[in-house]
């Protein structure tokens, strides 16, 4: 466990009693105090919603996980702080929603980002919203008993996740010989432990893709077939897909955010938000290990995804890959020099 240091700022400055893991200290200060402070803490909360200094305090705290406790959740409330903040949570803040955002600081420590790098992600301005229908589907997944057909109800209120998600489950890579117009049956062809996250990537990039805004299907895509030409197991083919998705939202983020980005790829602006919004740490980690040959080679969903994005566009292997497929027996389908 990293030792952290965990900041709340509010006005007058308050206390709150919390239990911290080990190696955590958690400090309180005004607006004012907090604006003199030359340290980065990994975590930032206030709850300075209606303060002319809420802005300052996110600048002031750019390199830190800056979360704000408003008063609702709702979209309206959130889209004024979107630009600084990176997490949203009620207000009073429950002490009991420390240890999560703790696990969040932790959990991005641990992808092993270089400083500079990590200071870029968390300086990045404009993160997506997690929309709400997505934070009703993630209720709904945490009943083991839940019915298809009510998670069928709820995304078709979203008609444009709707489309997008038959999109997926009739590309021409998930191996069915029929198309379904049926959400049900594309959360069938999906299954459920790959929902939420397919759901989540393809809300939130609804309105950052470029072009026709369907490149992280066709990518998923690209992998499941990549991943049953290696023989991957199923876990592995969902992890892959996930990633695939997340990858390319975090080329979206680079693409639209404010401010210094040089140092970052498309796969470490994924990691970053699959960790921000708590995925397990194994499909960041496959993100950033498939950004080179050498790297996925030793992990074959890495590699699967490496493969995928070479296909993309399809063209003559370079000297290093075509050895990898003539390894693995696959190197007919790809172009041949």
């Amino acid at each position: 466990m990293m030792a952290g240091h965990l900041l709340w700022i509010s006005d007058p400055a308050t206390a709150i009693q919390a239990v911290l893991p080990q190696g955590w200290q958690l400090s309180g200060t005004d607006p004012a105090g907090a604006l003199q402070l030359t340290d980065s803490p990994a975590l930032v909360i206030t709850d300075l919603t209606q303060s002319p200094l809420v802005d300052d305090i996110a600048r002031h705290f750019a390199h830190s996980i800056r979360v704000l406790a408003v008063p609702d959740c709702q979209d309206e409330q959130l889209l004024p702080y979107l630009q600084h903040y990176h997490l949203f949570c009620l207000q009073p803040v429950p002490a009991e929603s420390l240890p999560g955002l703790i696990d969040v600081a932790t959990a991005l420590d641990a992808l092993g980002l270089s400083e500079r790098c990590r200071n870029q992600l968390l300086a990045c301005s404009h993160l997506p919203l997690i929309p709400p229908l997505v934070s009703q589907l993630q209720q709904l997944l945490l009943d083991p008993d839940v019915r298809i057909d009510k998670l069928a109800e709820l995304i078709e209120q979203d008609a444009v996740l709707s489309a997008r998600l038959l999109q997926l489950a009739n590309s021409a890579y998930m191996g069915f010989n029929q198309e379904t117009y049926s959400i049900q049956m594309a959360i069938s062809r999906l299954g459920l432990s790959l929902l939420y996250g397919v759901v989540l990537a393809l809300s939130v990039s609804q309105d950052r893709d470029s072009g026709d805004g369907l490149a992280g299907v066709r990518l998923a895509g690209h992998c499941r077939q990549v991943g049953q030409w290696l023989g991957l197991d199923q876990a592995a083919m969902e992890q892959m897909m996930l990633a695939a998705l997340f990858y390319q939202l975090g080329q979206a983020l680079l693409q639209s955010a404010d401010g210094e980005v040089s140092a970052l790829t498309a796969a470490q602006a994924g990691a970053f938000m699959l960790t921000l919004w708590g995925f397990a740490a194994p499909v960041a980690k496959l993100l950033l290990a498939q950004q080179s040959l050498q790297q996925a080679a030793k992990q074959p969903a890495a590699l699967g995804l490496y493969l995928a994005r070479s296909r993309q566009p399809l063209r003559v292997p370079e000297p290093a890959l075509e050895k990898v497929l003539q390894k693995l027996g696959l190197l007919q389908h790809w172009p041949a020099t």
